[in-house]
Parts: C-alpha cells; structure tokens; sequence
C-alpha cells in the first residue's frame, strides 16, 4: 500500500490521541485498504517519538514532578499534566529517587505485588491508560514484528527459499537482517539477497532511519536486499541502489526464483 502525502498528512495532523483511532478507520472506512491497525501503527509511531524527543525535558523535571506525587498528586495526574506517556511518566518519577530501572520493571509487569499500595495502586491506573508503553502495548508491537517474520517466512518457504533467520546469524556476530537467502532471487530484475520485515509504516523519517542504522550496513555485507513494510510506505520514500523499498503487496508480485 502505498500512501500519498497529503492523505499521510491529512491522518497524522488528526491523530493526537488513541481514542482518534476509532474515528479516523470510521472516516476512512471507504478506503478499505486503511485497516484499524494500520491508524493504531501511525499512533504508535508518532507517541515513541513523541516521548524520544522529549524525554530528557520531562527528566529534567522529576524532582519537581517526584514532590508533587510525594505531595499527593497521582501519576495519572501529573502525566496529564506533562501530556506524556503515563508510564513513562511514572517511570521518570519513581526512577528519580525511589527505585531502580529493574525495579520499576518488576513493579510495572505485576502492580498487584507492590507493597505500598497506594504505588501499586497508581502504577495499575498508568498502565490501564497507556496503550504504547505498558506491558500489554509492548507485547501488542511485539507480536506485530513477530506476525509479520512469520507471514515472509511462510512465503519463503512455500516457494523453496533456503535462509538463515536473524537468530541464526545473530551468534556469528555482526550486525544481521531478519531473512539472508542462501542464493539470491530476483524482483523486476533487481537482485535480492535478504530481506527485512518491518511491522511499521514507512514514511520518510522511518525509512530514512533504517536505511542509516540498518539497511546500509545489509547492503555492504551481504549485496543488495529488500525491505518490506506491512503498514505501507509513503510516496515518495527514498530510492537507494541495491535497496528495494516494499509493502505487503510484493508477494503477490512478479518475483524471478529460479
């Protein structure tokens, strides 16, 4: 699927909040090619940059902000306040002063467990409220990858295309794509040696980061390769020799596997 840049602006300026996910797939409902999944992956995307920009500015202000919760303000309250992440509001506070990375962790997954039980009360209410970064919004990202591997996977098989998954390679050491062939094929005459699956959308700023923390690197170890993108690519996204950019769509597509 492949999204032009005015529709890809039009969602994006109007997805704010998770609750715009529901109206937004209503609206666009007509375009059947918009699943609800694909408006949840776009939220995704634009609250983990969201909080990756600003993150070392709420940090900044977490003696403050631990205060206001040791005062009694909740920290629901004071991630509405901030407009972040509550979870990561939380972890921010409690981080500060309190706890540990790894205890925080522990404390997040099972609230229930927390022995102050106002805490363990308040960490249950951010990670009820955050769709992105609690431990069910985690393992909803991560089963996203994992359908997608499985989906290039079974395509791979179901033609007889040897490869060696990301596990694999990964205990040779280097940097490694999720699928390297045994021996190349070909799409519309371009040569494929590997092949990346994204469950993200590609739109310029995904793209182009790949391409600098990974595909490059693919590029130089194992000659040229794919990646494909299970929500879409924007119009327009970057053309690099040796790098075929693709959505779901190239399975269904003319492939050489001889």
């Amino acid at each position: 699927m492949i999204v032009d840049e005015t529709t890809y602006r039009e969602i994006i300026n109007d997805l704010r909040t998770y609750s715009d996910i529901d109206r937004l797939y209503a609206r666009y409902r007509s375009k059947k090619k918009y699943s609800w999944e694909f408006f949840l992956v776009l939220y995704t995307q634009r609250t983990i940059r969201d909080v990756t920009a600003r993150f070392q500015k709420v940090k900044i202000k977490a003696p403050r902000l631990f205060d206001q919760w040791k005062n009694g303000k909740s920290l629901l309250q004071i991630s509405n306040e901030q407009n972040f992440s509550p979870v990561m509001t939380a972890f921010i506070i409690m981080t500060s002063k309190e706890m540990g990375r790894n205890t925080f962790k522990k404390m997040i997954n099972d609230p229930s467990s927390v022995e102050d039980k106002r805490l363990g009360r308040e960490l249950q209410e951010v990670r009820d409220n955050d769709p992105i970064y609690s431990p069910e919004g985690n393992d909803v990202q991560r089963k996203r990858g994992v359908k997608g591997e499985a989906r290039l996977k079974t395509w791979l098989d179901r033609h007889g295309i040897t490869h060696e998954r990301e596990e694999d390679l990964r205990e040779k050491g280097g940097k490694t794509p999720d699928f390297l062939l045994e021996k190349p094929i070909y799409f519309r005459g371009e040569e494929v040696n590997w092949i990346e699956s994204k469950g993200s959308f590609g739109d310029l700023r995904e793209v182009k980061k790949n391409l600098k923390k990974q595909l490059h690197a693919y590029r130089e170890l194992f000659g040229p390769g794919m990646v494909i993108y299970w929500f879409g690519v924007i119009d327009g996204a970057p053309v690099e020799d040796g790098i075929v950019i693709e959505t779901e769509e190239v399975l269904d597509d003319h492939w050489d596997l001889e």
